[in-house]
């Protein structure tokens, strides 16, 4: 039996964490090679590719001119990527569709028999009289690309529950499977924790309006249990929050946007980590990375109903209103018990490992793989 031969084209592969996708799906079996970008702008930082020394996969770097991980395409890579021949291509492009608009083109040109995958995370419904894009020439431009998608993709592969009926609704009449996104639950694992005097509460994300945290600085000043609230990122609201934190009597604290390769040590620092998400006209919550990667770490999470949250915590963490600070304050209250914390942190590594693993993302993706085999028979 012949080996399929994957090409995985992933921007977000800059990060050697997030390498861990290819390992988990060569170990299924493929042979995998990786399109990544030779560097990536990420929180106004550039992060360039580490290239695994003995890695199960093939690593190919290219150029990604464009606005990453949006409107951007690979340039002088084409070619060394798909030497051999593929078989499939998963394309994990986020939208509007340019960089997997470019992958389509090349299955159409060079490897027509090949199966053709991406995925979306767009959980909230656009048309032209409602865009997030500044100009309507551009939304045009996307839509145009992404009608080309719908009609030449053997699959595409959801992020979230809700982008199954959104893609319904945009016109995708082809095969949809529901494959959660994934941390690495080798990196992200509990680790001894030290100990502190007061209940440690941990955000991680941008301080901006969408993400809430100006909703759980609210929540911290009417809680009725001693508390730390430890907001770690940078953005917008970095004024604001200051001035609340020099207010607050020690009770908040702020610190900078933490590398990646730290966060599992942030992590573990907390008690409890919070995503207090709000939903706006043109975004809610598509996932929550940091509230996976928490539970992965046994921390007890707490989010807001926002988007894709509540089905990522399931049973293993606290849900409250978005926007609502008291529920937000009676939940944080109710999670400084230990043994709550304890259980649902017991809770999070098991759901964790379990769903939001990369070896199960990649057990789910060879599945589907199989399955549009057999749909080609």
């Amino acid at each position: 039996m012949n080996v399929m031969r994957v090409l995985l084209i992933d921007p977000n592969s800059v990060r050697e964490a997030e390498q861990t996708k290819a390992t988990a799906l060569a170990q299924r079996g493929f042979e995998v090679t990786l399109l990544a970008p030779r560097r990536f702008k990420e929180n106004y930082a550039w992060l360039r590719t580490q290239v695994p020394a003995r890695a199960p996969y093939r690593t190919v770097l290219g150029s990604m001119p464009g606005k990453p991980p949006n409107r951007c395409i690979f340039i002088n890579a084409r070619p060394e990527a798909m030497a051999g021949g593929i078989d499939a291509i998963l394309a994990l492009a986020d939208e509007n569709f340019w960089l997997t608009f470019q992958a389509l083109i090349w299955r159409q040109l060079y490897c027509p028999k090949a199966l053709f995958i991406c995925h979306s995370w767009q959980n909230l419904d656009f048309d032209h009289r409602h865009f997030p894009q500044p100009m309507r020439a551009l939304y045009e431009l996307d839509s145009w690309m992404e009608r080309r998608v719908f009609r030449r993709a053997s699959a595409i592969i959801t992020r979230n529950q809700e982008a199954l009926g959104v893609l319904r609704r945009r016109g995708y009449e082809g095969v949809l499977a529901h494959i959660p996104w994934a941390v690495d639950t080798s990196r992200f694992r509990p680790m001894p924790r030290k100990s502190h005097k007061r209940y440690r509460i941990g955000f991680v994300g941008r301080f901006i309006e969408d993400k809430g945290v100006l909703d759980l600085a609210a929540a911290g000043r009417i809680m009725k249990s001693p508390h730390r609230l430890v907001l770690v990122g940078g953005g917008p609201l970095q004024p604001e929050l200051e001035q609340a934190a020099r207010q607050s009597g020690g009770s908040l604290e702020l610190r900078p946007v933490a590398d990646h390769a730290d966060m599992p040590r942030v992590l573990n620092d907390f008690d409890v980590l919070v995503l207090p998400s709000r939903t706006g006209a043109y975004w809610k919550e598509q996932f929550g990375r940091t509230l996976a990667e928490a539970m992965a770490c046994g921390v007890a999470v707490l989010g807001s109903d926002s988007g894709a949250i509540p089905d990522v915590v399931g049973g293993a963490g606290l849900i409250f209103p978005e926007r609502d600070h008291a529920a937000l304050a009676r939940a944080l209250d109710e999670l400084a018990d230990p043994e709550t914390r304890r259980r649902l942190g017991g809770a999070g590594v098991r759901r964790a490992r379990e769903k939001f693993s990369w070896q199960a993302w990649a057990q789910n993706t060879h599945t589907l793989i199989n399955q549009l085999k057999e749909i080609r028979r």
